[in-house]
């Protein structure tokens, strides 16, 4: 057992990857069999990212989305939406837990092999995903063919090039699945980088995760991820904010206009696992929702929202990342002054130069 598992294992926490690949290829597992409306509530509430949704005329249960924004072009393909749809929650709470494995994993570059992901099924239990390791086994079972039919392809991009995610224009992610004596192992293509897919960029994930009803644990999720995008607000005010919009599609809730029962289907689905969140880990993080009791579902979420404040070890993750960023950008500031320093410097010598020389 590696140092970083040991320290994982006393821990609350996960270390989890926050790659946008990555994040782009949870967001479409998650919301498979709805991913057109996704899509649309992406375009709708996102300022930096847009998102196609595409469906295979020859074979509806086939669907991509793809993600454009600033820095990344990512393509996820689900072959059968099907598996996903009825297996969607053993498929989320599996991947996830990969996903924090891969974290744990010294993935190196070009590997001859697929590279194997192992731990014992025994994890799932004890993480509170499932009662008994027959229960685990169960809904492993069920998602082995999703997992193993998600299909990526992503481009990393900067000011100077482009970085390919993978080696030809589409990869399967996972190449196989089994569990053997109780141990499961996860097979990953080797000819996808994983460093750049996945390994870049890491947040914290409580533990609670794994133990929390579906709509929580989606939430907790997703606002782990995005904590890692709203440091500066961590620094400054001690917590960031979370729109009701954004948890409607998070939670895949359904339009405010298309239920009879908005109030129990929106309001309430929304509360409630925040409230859930507040219980299983007050003393990480708390969730005060904001929002005006007597206005419309309209007004719940347009303007309401929750306001997320971080605590302890959880808090103080942040906080060290911001720092480190503010170092960054002030060093590279600092680069960037001494250059036009030194370029003042030679064009002044060369003016110098010049005036001699005449």
């Amino acid at each position: 057992m590696s140092e970083n598992e040991n320290t994982e294992n006393e821990s609350k926490f996960f270390k989890f990857p926050n790659g946008a690949p990555s994040n782009q290829m949870m967001n479409a597992v998650t919301h498979a069999g709805n991913l057109d409306e996704f899509a649309h509530r992406i375009e709708a509430n996102s300022h930096s990212t847009q998102l196609d949704f595409y469906e295979d005329k020859n074979n509806k249960m086939s669907q991509k989305v793809v993600y454009n924004t600033d820095n990344t072009e990512t393509t996820i393909t689900l072959d059968n939406v099907d598996l996903f749809s009825k297996s969607k929650k053993p498929v989320k709470k599996i991947l996830t837990y990969t996903l924090v494995k891969l974290s744990q994993a010294n993935i190196y570059e070009n590997p001859s092999d697929d590279i194997k992901l192992s731990f014992p099924l025994q994890d799932l239990v004890d993480l509170g995903s499932y009662s008994s390791p027959a229960t685990a086994r169960q809904a492993f079972n069920q998602a082995m063919n999703p997992l193993t039919s998600i299909k990526v392809s992503a481009i990393l991009k900067d000011r100077k090039e482009q970085h390919a995610v993978t080696d030809n224009k589409i990869e399967v992610l996972f190449t196989g699945a089994e569990i053997k004596k109780g141990i499961v192992n996860i097979y990953l293509n080797k000819r996808v980088n994983w460093q750049l897919f996945a390994l870049q960029y890491f947040s914290l994930l409580p533990k609670t995760y794994f133990s929390l009803s579906d709509n929580a644990a989606d939430c907790l999720l997703n606002l782990s991820i995005l904590a890692r995008k709203r440091i500066s607000d961590i620094k400054k005010n001690g917590y960031f904010n979370l729109g009701f919009r954004t948890i409607q599609t998070i939670l895949d809730l359904p339009d405010e206009n298309k239920t009879k029962n908005p109030g129990r289907d929106i309001k309430e689905a929304i509360l409630n696992a925040l409230e859930e969140i507040n219980r299983t880990n007050e003393d990480d993080l708390h969730i005060e929702p904001v929002f005006n009791p007597n206005g419309n579902i309209i007004q719940f979420l347009d303007d309401g929202y929750a306001k997320i404040t971080l605590r302890n070890q959880f808090e103080n993750y942040f906080l060290e990342l911001a720092d480190r960023k503010n170092a960054k950008i002030e060093q590279t500031m600092k680069k960037r002054e001494e250059l036009k320093d030194r370029a003042r410097v030679k064009a002044l010598a060369d003016k110098m130069k010049e005036n001699n020389i005449q």
